[in-house]
């Protein structure tokens, strides 16, 4: 394993996290449609019986899941894979979880049950959002449940839910990463977990998010536990990226460091493909916020490449007017819809993935694979936050499958660059049994908080 390491840091600075966070963070909140929890989940009796043991047989199986929000089996697929994992960890093992938001009754349980039978679980979390949910939800559900049944057990092994100041390894933004190493769950192990959803009744049925699962790799497990372990101390410290074979893990805050993205793409040849129909490297992007002078480079760099004659396609929620104008001409879609006559932001759907696949001549190869699958916007915030980018090479199905439902969404997104919709009209101006968003005043600062 090749570990890369930035320059020392500086002191830390607390004082970014109000203006900052409350900007181009990503699109995965929408807590208020989650409810609270009902009183017999909020407060389960202590000596509630876990109706099925863990299965030391279950499998679980790595690569990549997509949810989509407009098909009822798809919609949970990503909680379903989560939620199996959880169920089938024994006694003993450990979870390890990063989420900007937790706000889901039903995955608070799971954790719940989890501790209950002696895992311990240990849930970092965004503390603007924790401060916020009121009595019932899940943080101050969690944070009551975890902390019982403790006392018994060594510290390492003891379970909580907490929050970082602002970003937990870095001087500003906050704490956006969504992430979750599990020590063995059945009969697998060093199981780590990653993608753009977060832990919300939201990201399991209202947003097109992708979530990929590595197992069997004591290398990248533990990479991620340093990154973990860092995190736990809530304090400023270097970048940290390594690679582990095909799969190269960059964590931020970056600070000096390669934007991963361009690092991808800075690799791509648009001819002379082997893998793929005519010769034309095949780009296929989704990433919900474009913003930024960081924003502005990627579409620079994907409008060359387009110029230059990559198949390109490319899916989003939102991006900024200088953005747009990079991009305009190049086949790009805005996938958000509403439903029902007028807009309501908690019943959006909408594009929530934050990554690319390159199918072609890319990384030295004519018949290249790469895929980068991420929790970070193209934002300077989410330069500055914590976040995860994953970058897996030579992995062809995961390529094709990642290429395939840019394409599926794409071919279903209501909007292109020309037709661009910055505003849900909650006033009704919205020609009932379209669907579509209506034209200004779309509450851009919430959903980017989210």
């Amino acid at each position: 394993m090749r570990f890369e390491w930035g320059t020392s840091a500086v002191g830390r600075t607390r004082g970014v996290v109000a203006a900052g966070v409350a900007l181009l963070l990503g699109i995965g909140l929408l807590a208020g449609s989650q409810g609270v929890l009902a009183r017999a989940e909020a407060a389960p009796a202590a000596s509630t019986v876990v109706k099925r043991a863990p299965d030391p047989s279950y499998v679980v199986t790595p690569g990549i899941v997509f949810n989509h929000p407009f098909r009822k089996k798809k919609r949970t697929k990503i909680q379903r894979k989560i939620i199996h994992t959880v169920k089938n960890v024994p006694a003993g093992e450990s979870i390890r979880l990063m989420t900007w938001n937790f706000d889901s009754p039903k995955l608070a349980k799971k954790f719940i049950n989890a501790h209950r039978r002696g895992v311990s679980v240990q849930i970092i979390m965004a503390r603007g959002l924790a401060r916020s949910q009121g009595p019932g939800r899940s943080y101050p559900v969690l944070r009551k449940a975890l902390a019982k049944g403790n006392a018994e057990r060594p510290k390492s092994q003891r379970s909580w839910i907490r929050t970082c100041v602002a970003t937990c390894r870095g001087k500003g933004g906050a704490m956006h990463s969504k992430l979750m190493l599990v020590s063995r769950s059945g009969a697998t192990s060093h199981i780590a977990m990653q993608g753009s959803g977060n832990f919300t009744g939201a990201a399991a049925v209202q947003q097109f998010n992708d979530w990929t699962t590595i197992t069997e790799n004591p290398a990248v497990y533990d990479g991620w536990m340093t990154m973990w372990k860092q995190a736990k101390k809530d304090r400023n410290t270097k970048p940290l990226r390594f690679t582990v074979g095909t799969i190269t893990s960059m964590f931020a805050p970056h600070k000096k460091k390669v934007d991963p993205a361009l690092k991808v793409l800075d690799e791509v040849r648009c001819t002379g493909a082997a893998n793929v129909p005519g010769g034309r490297t095949k780009v296929r992007i989704a990433n919900a916020v474009w913003g930024d002078e960081r924003g502005a480079r990627v579409a620079r760099k994907v409008r060359e490449l387009a110029r230059a004659g990559c198949d390109v396609r490319i899916v989003f929620m939102m991006m900024s007017l200088k953005i747009r104008n990079i991009l305009r001409g190049l086949p790009a879609k805005q996938m958000v819809y509403i439903t029902g006559a007028t807009a309501n932001k908690f019943k959006d759907r909408y594009v929530h993935l934050k990554g690319l696949a390159v199918q072609g001549n890319v990384d030295g190869r004519a018949d290249g694979n790469v895929v980068l699958s991420s929790s970070e916007n193209w934002t300077q915030l989410g330069w500055h936050s914590d976040e995860q980018n994953v970058i897996f090479r030579d992995d062809a199905l995961m390529a094709a499958q990642y290429a395939d439902w840019v394409d599926l969404i794409y071919r279903q997104a209501p909007r292109s660059l020309n037709n661009y919709v910055n505003s849900a009209d909650p006033n009704g101006r919205v020609v009932p049994g379209t669907e579509f968003l209506g034209p200004r005043d779309y509450p851009f600062h919430e959903l980017e908080l989210h």
